[in-house]
């Protein structure tokens, strides 16, 4: 009897090192003579699963044996956030329910008459919807946005809005997308969408597409812009050529600049360009760049505590005399009667591009602006100094995408990209650095991570997405994309 005894204690102890902190069993044995008879697992099951919301995740018990060779079926039973949710030998678990994001807790039972192995592990659902390109479009008559997962054509999505349900009336002509990421001072970070059409806008969160608040409406203006600054949360919209400013924390647009724009250009309100760049040097600095369609100016808006302010942009730069054709040093603004046909910033929001066409010189510039460093000189009364590219292609150009850390400046014309350097001047047009097909007119582009632009391209009645290395002195197409149809506006959303 002893020996007997002095068996089953070894049996015992050689089952508890088989555990883990995941793993373990329960004895169920009544007597101190009765082989065990419990599971043996020859292979582990991980102890983290994820899985996409919307997809399914399957996981098969693992393989095992039973002790002393017995011929003993175990019954199984997995549990999810303590309910049980399978029978079988396999799990397929199929995140559908806002709820479901985030990690759960998770466990295996596997249980004969005299044991059972226990094997806990989490399952960790993500969001769908995450780095990537995104792309505006329209798709029987409602305003869409495509999806290229991690910036990749294997798997697009035609629209994420119809796909992750999204219930509100998107009917309209696409305007604008953005995207833009929050983190709260507790570390909460929440990524946001902003998509824009017609006259109205919706605030979602970009990760599970709910829709945050209400419609937002502009008092009948078409949706230009939208840009968000975090330097006073506020997201800001250019419509009908007026600013409006949201507040993170609610969705009802207001004019709170009108009265500083219309100081600062001697009584008349600006009428702003569709576009809007943000630009932040440090956490006490930062604001927006905008454009005055009327005069030609360019406005840096400073946005601080003790209250916005307003500059007109004006600079020191060359051009040339006009009888001598030499050029000379002029102060004042540099675009003067122009008109803005883009303009690009940067992630680290240092450097603003803009470029833009003069009517009276019919010339196309490129210039790059520091709103800090102008800033900084317009308050100590000195001049701040700029210089201005002349664009030599033959085609007129529409696209900027700006790249600061070689000083350089992607800009699309017609089916072309020309890769100018914005430190000297070129002589003559420059070799096109990417060309298209011939039918086709670039739509839109943008650059991620420096060595990644995205276009958008339409001929009329197909359009297309193209995806581009730029690492190199020759860009290389990595693929091309024909689901989506015409592309509105390429927006690129980093990875945390």
């Amino acid at each position: 009897m002893k020996r007997q005894t002095y068996k089953l204690s070894i049996a015992l102890a050689s089952l508890l090192t088989l555990g883990v902190v995941s793993s373990c069993y329960k004895d169920h044995s009544t007597g101190v003579t009765h082989p065990l008879e419990v599971v043996d697992p020859t292979s582990q099951l991980q102890e983290l699963y994820e899985v996409e919301f919307g997809s399914t995740l399957t996981i098969q018990a693992p393989q095992y044996k039973i002790t002393n060779g017995a011929n003993v079926t175990p019954t199984i039973e997995w549990e999810v956030d303590y309910k049980k949710v399978s029978t079988t030998s396999t799990l397929a678990y199929t995140p559908t329910k806002s709820s479901d994001y985030g990690i759960h807790p998770a466990r295996l039972k596997m249980q004969t008459p005299d044991g059972t192995y226990y094997h806990r592990f989490r399952i960790r659902v993500n969001f769908k919807y995450r780095e990537g390109l995104y792309a505006l479009t329209q798709q029987s008559g409602k305003t869409a946005v495509g999806y290229y997962p991690f910036g990749q054509a294997a798997n697009p999505v035609a629209d994420i809005f119809t796909e992750g349900g999204v219930d509100r009336d998107l009917t309209g002509t696409p305007q604008t997308l953005n995207m833009f990421t929050h983190t709260t001072g507790a570390g909460r970070t929440t990524n946001y969408l902003f998509v824009g059409a017609d006259t109205w806008g919706y605030r979602m969160n970009a990760d599970s597409l709910k829709v945050i608040g209400s419609r937002m409406n502009f008092n009948g203006h078409t949706v230009q812009a939208n840009a968000f600054s975090p330097q006073d949360l506020n997201e800001y919209v250019v419509a009908g050529g007026n600013l409006y400013t949201v507040g993170l924390q609610t969705t009802l647009p207001r004019r709170l600049n009108d009265a500083r724009l219309r100081t600062a250009f001697s009584g008349t309100l600006p009428v702003l360009a569709g576009r809007i760049s943000v630009w932040r040097n440090a956490i006490y600095s930062g604001g927006l760049v905008l454009f005055d369609e009327t005069t030609g100016t360019a406005i840096v808006l400073e946005l601080a505590g003790s209250g916005n302010k307003v500059y007109p942009f004006k600079a020191t730069y060359s051009e040339p005399d006009p009888f001598t054709g030499q050029d000379v040093s002029v102060t004042g603004n540099p675009f003067s009667g122009s008109t803005l046909l883009d303009m690009s910033g940067t992630t680290t929001m240092s450097h603003v591009a803009l470029l833009t066409h003069s009517a009276s010189s019919s010339e196309y510039t490129l210039a790059v602006i520091e709103p800090n460093l102008f800033l900084s000189s317009s308050k100590a009364g000195t001049s701040y100094p700029m210089q201005r590219i002349i664009y030599k292609g033959t085609d007129s150009p529409t696209h900027l995408a700006l790249r600061p850390e070689h000083n350089s400046a992607y800009v699309a014309a017609g089916n072309k990209i020309y890769l100018y350097d914005l430190q000297r001047q070129v002589t003559s047009s420059p070799e096109a650095y990417i060309t298209l097909g011939a039918s086709e007119t670039i739509q839109s582009m943008v650059l991620s991570g420096g060595t990644r632009l995205y276009i958008a391209t339409y001929d009329g009645s197909a359009g297309a997405v193209y995806s581009y290395d730029v690492s190199g002195s020759t860009a290389q197409q990595l693929w091309r994309d024909t689901s989506l149809g015409k592309v509105t506006k390429l927006v690129y959303r980093e990875p945390r």
